[in-house]
């Protein structure tokens, strides 16, 4: 009798986990991670809105992977669909972003505690940068979550620092927290990059996606983070740089963190 009172139970605590929903803008950012969940428990894919949703288990946690693809259209489609689809409990992007801080370096890892559109622009109708009708421009990640995927970065940083730095030829990647910013054009000029800085004096990362779906969170009470691996300096090499990082290098750091970052979570959320 009270093996199967046990067993139900389990079952129903069991029926009732929600997924974590891990999303990035290309392929070489998610790094292993499918691999690992075809490995550890089978991936069953469901295709919505000509997108791939790999679902299963990983590292201990049942998550949904899928790609946002490029820009804040891309990215807010896609939350949504992690919400009311799947039913994701919380989302996690990660990514490759261009420095925009005068301390963030290539190789550094920025956390969003808090995330901006740098183009929305309804004025006179409202103030610059505000979204209208939603009465604010920031928008701010999960503090629990964002705290955990900064922790997994200064692990992933602690243990790998030292072959990251050789691999750079400079000193051991940093871990930075604070402002992203979000944008629907690749930032690729110094100019560009000194009319972010004197618009947002404390961005530290210019991106295409984190603020969009900051922005879908926070209006349907999803915690959501934000993780951005420095790929470039936005300038005039920005393209060059981004495209060997991403091909070279942005998947070690995507199966670094998220390894660090999942395994703790499944710890803590059971």
């Amino acid at each position: 009798m009270n093996s199967t009172k046990n067993a139900t139970s389990n079952a129903t605590k069991d029926a009732a986990v929600r997924p974590l929903g891990v999303l990035a803008a290309l392929p070489e950012e998610l790094g292993d991670l499918i691999a690992a969940m075809q490995a550890e428990s089978g991936v069953v894919t469901r295709t919505h809105g000509k997108r791939d949703y790999h679902v299963g288990t990983v590292h201990g946690v049942p998550c949904v992977v899928t790609l946002a693809r490029i820009g804040k259209v891309a990215a807010a489609a896609t939350t949504s669909a992690l919400i009311h689809e799947f039913d994701v409990e919380a989302i996690v992007f990660t990514g490759v972003a261009g420095g925009v801080g005068a301390s963030v370096h290539i190789g550094d890892i920025v956390v969003g505690d808090t995330l901006l559109q740098h183009d929305m622009n309804a004025e006179p109708l409202f103030p610059r940068f505000e979204i209208p009708l939603l009465g604010r421009a920031r928008f701010d990640a999960d503090r629990a979550l964002s705290q955990a995927l900064a922790d997994a970065c200064e692990r992933f940083v602690e243990q790998e620092g030292t072959a990251l730095a050789t691999h750079f030829r400079t000193a051991t990647p940093r871990v930075h927290r604070g402002l992203v910013i979000s944008g629907d054009q690749f930032v690729a000029s110094a100019q560009a990059v000194a009319a972010l800085r004197a618009a947002q004096p404390d961005a530290l990362a210019v991106e295409m996606e984190g603020a969009a779906i900051a922005q879908v969170c926070h209006e349907y009470g999803v915690p959501c983070a934000v993780v951005r691996t420095i790929s470039d300096t936005a300038d005039e090499h920005a393209s060059t740089s981004f495209a060997s990082f991403l091909t070279d290098i942005a998947g070690t750091y995507s199966t670094g963190i998220l390894k660090r970052f999942l395994v703790a979570y499944a710890s803590t959320s059971r």
